[in-house]
């Protein structure tokens, strides 16, 4: 017969349980307080309480209360406290000694998380002596900075949004339209380019993007991850202007076309002294070194284990796969109504809806008199 407790309500009841006597204002004026250099030899290992074939001594009692924060701690400077914290260790045992008694120390779930607490303590204990902090030398921190000075040293960075069209004339037209559109409302410059650019663009990707290239270095100096986006010349035109949301003063001609250039982003340049990166650099290579330690261990013990593996069962392993995602759904709308939906724009006084048709031309005015 299936048992009905599961590891799951185990775990909650195990830590209502150890939760137990915390609810009540602690009381003051103990004449004891609980700390290992406060015990004898002989006091370690009396025992406090015992439960069944289970006993829980003095030291094992300080250590399980030590074990919780230094506030949780201040709560139990009394002896009814104490009690009430040793009722939760009792109670715990209980429940411990019940889930053992009716099978759970077979459960798979438990033997695995046994094996998880086995693997931390052996980490955190055996293996935290295979390399310290101390290795680390100045030599070591010197060696690492200048290797990635990119992590400390970064010079100037603009970002840039540009829209794109193959010829001059009409560069020159749309840059003028913008520039209207922005006139009526500077503090919006960034919002009514973007929705200039996804409404004038050709290009599918410089809609959904807005003509957003991201940050790029200036040329000559320095590059970024999209550098390869950025013409020379569009870069060095973000870089001349002065303010973020400034328009280049005129189209920047390009392999690709002519490009609206505008400046949405800029960050300053710095530089982290080695003196100050020096912690940072110490802790980077115990990480790095400790990793490395592990899997020199790990590689050191395959070596000594035999280990067989059958690829076909591996193949045959069944991977549940992931939920899809779903885009943005108005509220109200039920995702099996069909495909999601782009939050409607905002819109740009000036600018026409997208997806909307020019407006017709009017039709000449009949002359006074009647027909010609």
């Amino acid at each position: 017969m299936r048992r009905t407790l599961t590891v799951a309500a185990l775990t909650a009841l195990t830590a209502l349980a150890a939760l137990a006597g915390c609810g009540d204002d602690a009381k003051k004026g103990a004449d004891l307080t609980l700390a290992a250099g406060d015990l004898k030899d002989g006091e370690k290992g009396r025992v406090v309480a015992r439960i069944g074939d289970e006993a829980i001594t003095v030291e094992e009692f300080e250590a399980r209360l030590n074990q919780q924060s230094p506030f949780v701690r201040s709560r139990y400077d009394s002896p009814q406290r104490k009690k009430d914290f040793l009722d939760s260790l009792v109670r715990f045992e209980l429940i411990a000694a019940e889930a053992e008694r009716q099978g759970y120390g077979d459960d798979p779930d438990v033997k695995l998380a046994k094996k998880q607490a086995m693997v931390r303590a052996f980490t955190t204990g055996e293996l935290r002596d295979l390399v310290s902090l101390s290795d680390i030398t100045d030599a070591d921190i010197e060696a690492y900075y200048t290797a990635n000075e990119g992590e400390f040293v970064r010079p100037a960075q603009v970002r840039i949004a540009h829209l794109v069209v193959p010829d001059e004339a009409q560069a020159q037209a749309l840059l003028a339209e913008v520039r209207g559109l922005i006139a009526a409302d500077p503090l919006k410059a960034r919002a009514i380019f973007a929705e200039f650019v996804r409404l004038r663009a050709t290009d599918e990707q410089a809609r959904l993007d807005a003509g957003d290239i991201g940050f790029v270095g200036e040329p000559g100096v320095s590059k970024t991850d999209n550098q390869a986006k950025a013409p020379p010349a569009v870069a060095r035109a973000a870089f001349d202007l002065k303010a973020v949301g400034d328009l280049a003063p005129a189209p920047v001609k390009s392999s690709a076309g002519w490009h609206l250039v505008q400046k949405t982003g800029f960050r300053r340049p710095y530089r982290r002294e080695l003196s100050d990166a020096a912690t940072r650099i110490r802790n980077t290579l115990f990480r790095q070194r400790k990793a490395e330690a592990m899997e020199a261990f790990v590689q050191d013990l395959r070596g000594k284990a035999t280990i067989t593996i059958d690829d076909a069962a591996l193949e045959a392993v069944k991977v549940s796969p992931a939920p899809p995602k779903r885009g943005f759904l108005p509220p109200g709308v039920d995702p099996a109504d069909g495909p999601a939906q782009r939050p409607a724009r905002r819109r740009i006084p000036g600018l026409p809806p997208p997806g909307a048709r020019p407006p017709r031309p009017a039709p000449d005015p009949k002359p006074a008199g009647g027909s010609p």
